[in-house]
């Protein structure tokens, strides 16, 4: 009886943990706010659909996410495209949608996309950064700085964007100002293996050679030790900000805590949950 009670008391809380997730089909949670910091400009372009439609729609936004997390662009885009269907001024399936073009490299598409979803969240990071990332591969570098300097002005503690500042303003021959760009990215995180990389070259360009060696030396024993990793040129790879958003039921919580849970629900989207009937990827 003893071990009985236990095991119940466990799927009790096992339930009071998962809330909402266990309660809807599939595990997908409906969308009332999207959890990033545009929430409040996308929950209210939301409005003008049913609550009915908004909610499809969200759900095809995570789904979308979900498939995003396994490489499959395509299909993500497709449901992005779905969600927009079902809300046309849903920013947050802009956004993501946005994230999926980038992602095939269509980049006049992902332009337009994030334009749009930069437009109607000008508060929201991601939208801001990940423009900034389409503008830098379209070689519009002061497009590009611009964006990344706006990202920087809503997120001041976060390295990533500094970091790009100053390869762009390498690109463009200011070492001076590149070099103050990565000192603030790696200030903001010591074991930032492409800031330490792209200062170590703005000093060889500039013909500081000591300062070089020294910077290309914290790079190697960052590598080399494990202590941080490059970035890449991927999807999620080109920083915390450069994955897909997924749409959270409840109190509005930042991105960071968003994506985990999004890869948690999700990782598995059609072998875990199935499709929802509404979302019709191939």
């Amino acid at each position: 009886m003893a071990l009985l009670s236990r095991r119940l008391w466990m799927v009790v809380a096992l339930v009071a943990l998962a809330g909402p997730a266990l309660a809807l089909p599939f595990g997908l949670l409906r969308a009332t706010q999207a959890a990033h910091p545009g929430a409040r400009t996308a929950q209210s372009a939301a409005k003008t659909a049913s609550g009915g439609e908004a909610s499809e729609a969200a759900k095809c936004v995570n789904l979308g996410v979900a498939y995003m997390n396994q490489g499959r662009f395509e299909l993500a885009q497709k449901l992005f495209e779905q969600a927009l269907a079902a809300d046309p001024h849903y920013a947050l399936a802009r956004l993501n949608l946005g994230l999926s073009l980038l992602s095939q490299q269509k980049l006049e598409a992902a332009r337009a996309a994030l334009e749009e979803a930069a437009a109607k969240l000008p508060s929201d990071r991601h939208a801001s950064y990940n423009l900034g990332l389409v503008y830098k591969d379209l070689n519009e570098t002061d497009k590009a700085i611009a964006a990344f300097r706006h990202v920087s002005e809503i997120a001041p503690d976060e390295p990533d964007s500094f970091y790009f500042i100053g390869v762009l303003l390498t690109q463009e021959q200011k070492f001076d100002e590149a070099i103050s760009a990565f000192q603030h990215a790696i200030a903001l995180n010591p074991f930032h293996a492409s800031a330490e990389f792209g200062i170590a070259r703005a000093f060889q360009r500039k013909g500081d050679t000591n300062s070089a060696r020294e910077h290309l030396a914290r790079f190697q024993k960052i590598t080399q030790n494990h202590l941080g990793s490059p970035m890449g040129a991927g999807y999620g790879d080109q920083g915390r900000f450069s994955l897909g958003v997924c749409a959270l039921r409840g109190p509005r919580r930042a991105a960071r805590d968003s994506r985990p849970f999004c890869r948690a629900l999700h990782s598995r989207a059609d072998s875990a949950f199935g499709r929802p009937s509404h979302c019709r990827g191939t």
